[in-house]
């Protein structure tokens, strides 16, 4: 699988090429369209060729720019404990971003234990769980070669008391698919020992 960051803003995206079609994983900030078709040209990608947008989790940071993707022709996926999220959004954007209110219409509403299916559509072998921690729409695609797609979760050395219990059953989930090597929503990639 050709993995390719088309992250900026000490954000992360990727870019997945799957044998029947692209998909990215997470997007920036409201307002950043300029930045991630730069980052999208950098890498030899065009926004054009991208067929699906799966966001980790309902934070300004991965899903900012989701509705304009839309617009221009991304599908959004929407996996079934993320629809909640969605309409939650606005109240983590600042006024002055000029935030486009995503629509619950026209997106992919996907039931996890149809993810598998999906994915295989579009040349992709793997899956998404629901991954809660960070946040409760907090889900991670893990392909079955090992690459796992985490988000913002968090490691559980980082994790506060309260928080450390809901991340531990989140991280066995990944560990029990046989993830190796995760790829965070900041920072570098890393191996999961």
């Amino acid at each position: 699988m050709n993995i390719l960051n088309v992250g900026y803003d000490s954000a992360n995206y990727y870019l997945l090429e799957g044998q029947a079609g692209r998909l990215l994983i997470d997007v920036g900030w409201p307002g950043t369209l300029g930045k991630l078709l730069a980052a999208l040209k950098r890498k030899g990608a065009a926004l054009n060729q991208i067929s699906a947008l799966l966001v980790t989790h309902y934070h300004p940071d991965h899903a900012g720019l989701a509705q304009e993707l839309k617009d221009r022709g991304v599908q959004l996926v929407v996996v079934e404990n993320q629809r909640v999220a969605i309409p939650e959004l606005r109240r983590h954007i600042k006024p002055s971003y000029p935030y486009q209110e995503i629509s619950l219409n026209g997106n992919v509403d996907l039931a996890l234990a149809e993810s598998r299916d999906w994915l295989r559509r579009i040349g992709i072998s793997g899956e998404i769980i629901s991954t809660p921690g960070h946040s409760a729409d907090s889900v991670t695609l893990i392909l079955d070669e090992g690459a796992a797609f985490t988000g913002d979760l968090t490691r559980l050395e980082m994790a506060t008391d309260e928080a450390r219990r809901e991340l531990d059953q989140s991280w066995e989930k990944i560990r029990a698919r046989r993830a190796k090597t995760i790829y965070p929503g900041h920072g570098p990639a890393w191996r999961l020992e």
